[in-house]
């Protein structure tokens, strides 16, 4: 468990204050106006699901990478060769992605209009996504960077990293918001700015880094083919698919409380805000035992593989049931922080916002479940299941429950059947996790070893 912790500390940190940047703009948004929330939270959910496409598939390089580290133990040439081939994968996947997603952000302004959307939040989120957009290739180099250091282990520097990036990010998004007059598009502008930034700044750290200094991008230019990004793709593209439909059913929910009014469409974007910050706690354990799983994948010990996942699953159930119960007991905070004085639809989202989230404080542990499942058995390289598993529960289940609930219960309904979704998918995760946990264990002694081999078809499906 130490290991565990140790290794998910610095990355849970690094969640928290990426969670703090989003707070801050969400916060800024609401100096703005109530209005200027449903707009922009809007178009950082639209934003969030076009970037997963590219995030999800680059973000699995973590695990490829961490496989390669184990193989380094008995097979230190083939495992650094794997490295720099899986890192320049990613960098080369980083830019491919980014130019194919450009055009989806040109034809956001109908879609969002033939989503039955407000108009005026339609037209701030699309102002808001027009300057985001050009964060996404620095964020995504970020990943990359990201994944190449903590698959060895050294997250350290990511939490700095991060902490680096929002002593940037506030500033610039205040000045160009506020003092420039920018608005909405100066959040935007001011975070791909301070992402752009970071990129280069980490990128020297990194490569001038004696111990990643043999895997400098700039250096084998001929290492950069596009078969580099097939193992990539195949574990990548089913994750992304899996991750897309979460983010997919959260951001349909957005659209369902659109349908009810800007307020219950800002209630909603705090209420995410309250979600993503226990889901950024459970994602730092579920990476770090994800990264330990794939390190003890490539260096075939097997039991070590059982126990990272066990105690990741454990974590992240402790720590999600502790936060959604202070939220359900201490609603009313948030009801200061986002409410603005004087702003006509204040007193509305003041009376709703307690009663909605009782009900999002349910959806925390199922929400933890289903994210660390699904990041171990990534580890494992089991990636289509997974994904069959988040179709059924997002959805055949969730959404449709938050559609029928709607019509009796409003935003609660909403969030009742978001929950709904998500326990399902956590359950069928998690009794899948098991099931492979121990076909690897029988795979491996078949074989007459102590443990297995990571690439066997069997973890692979």
């Amino acid at each position: 468990m130490k290991k565990l912790i140790s290794l998910a500390v610095p990355l849970i940190i690094s969640q928290l204050v990426a969670q703090l940047l989003v707070f801050t703009d969400v916060w800024m948004m609401a100096q703005l106006s109530i209005l200027a929330i449903a707009g922009g939270g809007l178009g950082a959910a639209v934003y969030s699901i076009v970037f997963i496409i590219a995030g999800s598939t680059v973000g699995c390089v973590a695990n490829l990478i961490a496989i390669a580290f184990g193989k380094r133990i008995t097979h230190p040439e083939k495992g650094d060769t794997e490295v720099r081939s899986s890192l320049k994968g990613g960098i080369l996947l980083a830019v491919i992605l980014t130019l194919l997603l450009q055009p989806v952000f040109l034809m956001m302004h109908d879609l969002l209009l033939v989503a039955d959307q407000d108009p005026q939040a339609v037209t701030l989120a699309v102002e808001y996504l027009d300057a985001l957009k050009w964060s996404m290739l620095p964020s995504l180099m970020l990943l990359v960077l990201r994944s190449l250091v903590s698959a060895f282990g050294d997250t350290r520097s990511v939490m700095i990293m991060s902490i680096v990036t929002v002593v940037l990010n506030v500033p610039l998004n205040y000045l160009l918001a506020f003092h420039w007059g920018m608005g909405l598009a100066g959040l935007g502008y001011g975070t791909a700015l301070a992402a752009f930034l970071v990129m280069l700044g980490y990128g020297y750290w990194v490569f001038n880094h004696a111990k990643y200094r043999k895997y400098n991008p700039f250096e084998k230019l001929e290492e950069y083919q596009l078969s580099a990004m097939i193992p990539l793709l195949k574990i990548g593209v089913p994750i992304m698919i899996a991750t897309l439909l979460e983010y997919a059913l959260i951001s349909g929910a957005a659209l369902l409380a659109g349908t009810l009014g800007a307020v219950s469409l800002a209630i909603h974007q705090i209420a995410l805000q309250c979600l993503n910050f226990s889901w950024n706690i459970a994602f730092g354990f579920s990476q770090a035992a994800s990264i330990l799983v794939s390190q003890h994948v490539g260096s075939k010990e097997s039991d070590l593989v059982r126990r990272y996942a066990i105690q990741g699953l454990v974590t992240v159930t402790a720590t999600s049931a502790v936060i959604g119960f202070l939220v359900s007991i201490w609603p009313e905070f948030l009801t200061t922080v986002f409410s603005v004085e004087g702003d006509v639809l204040a007193s509305e989202l003041v009376a709703a916002l307690p009663g909605v989230m009782v009900i999002v404080a349910m959806c925390f542990v199922v929400d933890a479940w289903q994210l660390a499942a699904i990041s171990i058995l990534r580890g494992m390289k089991v990636v289509t299941a997974p994904t069959i598993s988040t179709v059924i529960g997002y959805w055949l289940i969730g959404l449709p429950s938050s559609w029928a609930l709607m019509n009796i219960m409003g935003l609660r309904g909403v969030w009742a059947g978001l929950g709904i979704g998500l326990a399902a998918t956590g359950v069928m995760l998690v009794i899948l996790l098991f099931r492979h946990l121990a076909k690897l264990k029988k795979q491996f002694a078949g074989n007459g070893m102590e443990s297995g081999n990571s690439s066997g078809s069997a973890l692979s499906i």
